[in-house]
């Protein structure tokens, strides 16, 4: 089994060392717990951190535990220190501790309000360490293996800051020249050391899912599928008829403890991610009624922006919930939900969301993960060449396996109020637009803007006058992005204004600055749940729009996508590099005379921006940077109660 701690010692042990032996110890551990070394902000770190430990440890038994750098099951997130030992009762107990070495720290807002999760720590953005605290305690009780042996506490260590830099209300926290105070409080839950076996059960510990998790399921339920609903759905919209049928029959094959998977394709707005939010919080709640196995149901996704809001969303509700969403894909092959073992973890409901994203590999290792298995796909909106969850792959494989593959298909459009006439009138305009054209009494706000400043206004006036939530979002063009801070400080990440990395001087004398949102753990989460979209300072590429929306969405039709003697055809940039090979690539191929990569590239973009023309629940609004194409555009807008501005 492989280690998920970076270093253990006993409390003699580690008082015997000196702090550059420690040191080293540590370092080798971390490159053994991580396959990466230790970077030089790591080492300093726990190079000021040591010396103070040491002092606050030396009230501690000697056969107290000291874990250092411990991961978490299942996940990416370590914790800085865990000791191991027993109550005054004589109960297994684990200590969970965040050391900060902050110099300086100030809430965003300047304020001394808990909402503010957020913190300016030595001139970084940083989380609260008391949200911190409680995630790790959260995910230890909801999901670690030893969490019937243990009582876990948390606390954080301040050893830098001067007392009450920071208010605390759920976690205790200590401060600079505290070391004493904190040794005793350590000493006050940890009077002696921990069981053997109770320590191999922690350190050796796995992912699964305990009854507490569904205890915190049941108690938050009604608050935790208003937030998920609010987040993923259009406010007030219950699940549908043909989205009960479907939750009741994979419920029903759960408890039967069967072996099937489906595959439910729906096109963008038939519920999809609302339904599989709702799914996975149905078997957890229920599935304790019927199944003795702790394993119960995860959900995974590919896409980075919509699993940090939703995890958001689910930590507002019980810290630690989040731990049953999970990535199916990392991209090193091991650590997702669809990689590594298919056996192992197990569970009795695997929901994938966007699905089509899956490689082969993925569907594979994905079918073998449950019982029971729900793919949720669209076709349609497959982004890159090498995703390939297509139809024909998932028979394939089920096939393969000898799993009992049941096809559903969710024909309702919920989030669009144009419904499926707005959903036909998207699909002829980006396949057949010479037939193109607005249908006669469409209950849906589409437009077309001949000047993009006029579609700002007109969204901002949506923003304030009928507090709606709208967005920004724009082709992957002009501009390929950068995550080196400030953000807001490289030219590869503004959109929009003058200049721009591709040398495109359409903005000039527009006075716009408008960015890419970058941030996938901050800036997503705070713009497409938090209301940031309404400021339209950023806006959202492909990658980060798809699984969101709001009341009325500006799309930024770039130059990927042109029109050209009455039919579609690869523009004159793309700045996509992401893929193998990527759409940029294809754009090189196919201008070298490579046919198959024309067409690919053409079905890509259609894709694109069939799922750009969605986001919008009430309203659409479209600028083209290509005039051609916006001159198409405004034809069809003028067309049948449409409107061109």
């Amino acid at each position: 089994m492989a280690r998920n701690f970076a270093l253990v010692k006993s409390i003699a042990e580690f008082q015997g060392l000196r702090p550059e032996e420690i040191m080293r110890e540590l370092y080798n551990g971390f490159q053994e717990l991580t396959a990466e070394q230790m970077s030089s902000e790591q080492v300093s770190a726990w190079h000021g951190a040591l010396p103070h430990l040491q002092k606050a440890f030396a009230l501690l038994p000697d056969r107290v535990l000291v874990v250092l750098e411990y991961t978490l099951p299942m996940s990416n997130e370590r914790i800085d220190v865990v000791l191991l030992g027993c109550s005054p009762e004589g109960k297994a107990q684990a200590v969970v501790l965040e050391l900060k070495g902050w110099r300086k720290v100030y809430y965003l807002n300047n304020s001394l309000d808990l909402d503010n999760d957020l913190v300016l720590a030595d001139d970084e953005v940083r989380q609260h360490p008391e949200l911190q605290v409680l995630n790790y305690v959260g995910k230890l009780n909801y999901s670690h293996s030893a969490a019937d042996r243990f009582a876990f506490v948390g606390c954080t260590w301040l050893y830098n800051l001067p007392p009450r830099e920071l208010t605390f209300r759920r976690v205790d926290a200590f401060w600079q020249g505290q070391a004493e105070e904190f040794g005793q409080y350590l000493r006050n839950h940890l009077a002696g050391p921990v069981k053997e076996e109770d320590a191999k059960a922690f350190l050796e510990g796995y992912y699964m899912q305990t009854p507490r998790l569904l205890e915190a399921i049941r108690k938050n339920f009604d608050a935790l599928r208003q937030g998920a609903i609010d987040a993923l759905s259009v406010s007030g919209f219950g699940p549908s008829e043909e989205q009960v049928k479907l939750l009741n029959e994979v419920q029903k094959a759960v408890e039967s403890g069967e072996r099937v998977c489906y595959l439910v394709q729906g096109q963008p707005g038939s519920g999809k991610s609302y339904l599989a939010v709702l799914m996975l919080l149905r078997s957890l709640k229920n599935v304790g009624q019927f199944h003795s196995q702790n394993n119960v149901a995860v959900l995974g996704y590919r896409n980075n922006r919509l699993i940090n809001t939703l995890r958001k969303v689910f930590r507002e509700c019980s810290p630690g919930l989040d731990i049953v969403l999970k990535f199916y894909s990392t991209g090193r092959g091991k650590n997702g939900l669809a990689e590594g073992d298919p056996q192992s973890p197990h569970f009795c409901l695997a929901i994938y969301d966007e699905a089509q994203r899956m490689t082969e590999k993925n569907i594979r290792v994905a079918m073998q993960r449950a019982d029971v298995t729900v793919f949720f796909y669209d076709e349609a909106q497959i982004l890159n060449a090498e995703e390939e969850g297509w139809t024909e792959n998932f028979k394939k494989i089920a096939e393969e396996l000898e799993i009992d593959l049941r096809e559903r298909t969710l024909s309702g459009i919920y989030r669009v109020q144009g419904g499926a006439a707005y959903h036909g009138f998207v699909e002829t305009v980006l396949t057949d637009p010479s037939q193109a054209k607005l249908p006669e009494g469409l209950n849906y706000d589409f437009r077309v803007f001949t000047d993009i400043r006029e579609m700002l206004e007109t969204l901002r006036q949506k923003a304030n006058q009928s507090r709606s939530k709208v967005a920004l979002v724009a082709a992957f063009t002009e501009s390929p992005g950068d995550r080196e801070k400030p953000l807001e400080k490289s030219l590869k990440n503004r959109r929009i204004g003058c200049p721009l990395y591709s040398g495109f001087n359409h903005y000039k004398d527009t006075g716009l600055d408008i960015y890419w949102l970058m941030d996938e753990k901050e800036q997503y989460p705070a713009f497409w749940y938090g209301g940031q979209s309404n400021d339209l300072t950023h806006c959202a590429s492909i990658y980060g729009c798809q699984g969101f929306e709001a009341d009325y969405v500006g799309v930024v039709w770039g130059r990927d996508f042109c029109f050209r003697n009455a039919q579609w055809e690869l523009g004159e940039n793309c700045e996509d590099n992401i893929g193998r090979p990527s759409l940029k690539q294809l754009f090189s191929q196919a201008r070298n005379g490579d046919r198959k990569a024309r067409v690919l590239a053409l079905r890509l973009l259609i894709n694109r921006y069939r799922i750009f023309l969605t986001r919008g629940i009430h309203g659409t609004y479209v600028y083209c940077e290509d005039e051609a194409t916006a001159r198409f555009l405004r034809e069809i807008a003028s067309s049948k109660g449409g409107r061109s501005l």
